[in-house]
């Protein structure tokens, strides 16, 4: 948590340098956000079949695991696309990964929650790509939050 500090008020059983040590792990040990946070409104003309690509974490980070959480509502219903899909992607010791989130009933007040955990190098950004899976959508919205948060 961006900000948090933990301390002991009173050392009590355990010296200075273990309490010092017990300290920064606790401080260095719990989740914090980290790239970008995404938090719009994403218009239909984004929902392509080609999709659009937003990095939520940029490469160069250090390795570790993340959460990726995203929350989508339809605040517009969709026209022509049967379907969108949300596509998380990242790159852990194996290789590149994505998970694929569907959405198929495209009405005004439809969501859609997603948390999953996943551990990345930090040798290549995580993304999110927002995408139509049958015909580009001619009308709508889609009210959108993703937070990656490290973990370890």
């Amino acid at each position: 948590m961006p900000g948090l500090t933990l301390t002991f008020p009173h050392q009590g059983c355990f010296d200075a340098s273990a309490a010092s040590d017990l300290s920064s792990a606790l401080n260095t040990n719990f989740a914090s956000f980290a790239g970008t946070a995404v938090n719009a409104t994403v218009p239909f003309g984004n929902y392509t079949t080609a999709g659009t690509s937003v990095t939520v974490l940029p490469a160069g980070q250090p390795a570790g695991t993340y959460r990726i959480s995203l929350f989508a509502v339809i605040t517009t219903s969709f026209a022509t696309s049967t379907a969108i899909q949300h596509v998380l992607g990242w790159t852990d010791d194996q290789g590149a990964h994505t998970q694929t989130n569907a959405l198929s009933a495209l009405t005004a007040g439809t969501f859609q929650t997603v948390s999953t955990m996943v551990r990345s190098t930090g040798t290549a950004a995580i993304t999110v790509l927002e995408q139509a899976t049958v015909a580009n959508a001619t009308a709508g919205a889609m009210a959108l939050s993703v937070v990656v948060e490290r973990l370890l």
